[in-house]
Parts: C-alpha cells; structure tokens; sequence
C-alpha cells in the first residue's frame, strides 16, 4: 500500500481480449476483483476464514454496487495496474474506488461498494476487528 492506496500490476493476455486485441468489457470487473481480494489480503483480512461460517464472526463481503466507467481499452499485452482505494466505510458496507491505469492513464474507473452478510445473505454489521483493518 502506497498512500494508502494498494496497486496490483495486471499484465493482458491474449484470453482477455476480444478478436481486435481489446480487452472484453466483463474482464475489467476481474481484474477489480483480484485487486480487491489483494488489498484485504494485504491488510489482514482473511476471506477464506470469512467464508467459514463456523467462525465468530460470520461475515462475508459481496457486491452490493458496481459503477463502471470505462475511458479507453487495454491491449493484449498491456500492463495495467490497479489502484483500489477504501472512500468510505459503513456500518455494514465499504466502498472502493478503484482505477484501472496503463502508464498513469486512467482507463476505468469504477466505484465499488462490497457489503458485510451473514451466513442468511442479510446485511451484517462489520466486525470490530475487520473494521479496525479497514482504518486505513
């Protein structure tokens, strides 16, 4: 994490994109995805122990929201990364912007707000702990 924003390098390959080199759409929404799951990684956030609805704290993180804008298309081959930044932490739900950048240009943007649910899908306040981790 670089001022408190977390970069994950992604390099396109050639199943990433569609017949004329560009990345698909969806793709994008991956690769936000991976980076999130490095950036809980990275701040102490175990997912895996999450899902184990035997755990104390029976929580797990969803998508509630995804607003994409898309500027420009990545290329097979191109090296992204991405920048995930926490905006905002609810009781029960956190937002994300995260950039999608080659060479410091802003392909995509998105802002993303992942909520906290039981093991019932309902919303679930954030743990204590988890949310301390989320103090960034």
């Amino acid at each position: 994490m670089k001022d408190k924003i977390h970069h994950f390098p992604i390099r396109v390959y050639y199943e990433d994109t569609d017949i004329g080199g560009v990345v698909y759409y969806a793709n994008y929404l991956k690769y936000m995805e991976r980076a999130r799951s490095e950036m809980l990684r990275v701040l102490g956030i175990d997912q895996a122990e999450m899902l184990d609805y035997n755990h104390s704290d029976d929580v797990a993180f969803v998508v509630k929201r995804a607003e994409i804008d898309f500027n420009k298309g990545a290329r097979f081959d191109d090296h992204l990364v991405v920048k995930s930044e926490i905006t905002k932490l609810g009781g029960a739900s956190v937002i994300i912007k995260q950039d999608i950048t080659l060479d410091d240009h802003i392909l995509v943007t998105g802002m993303i707000k992942i909520a906290s649910v039981g093991q019932d899908g309902k919303a679930k306040r954030l743990p204590g702990a988890i949310k301390e981790k989320l103090k960034i």
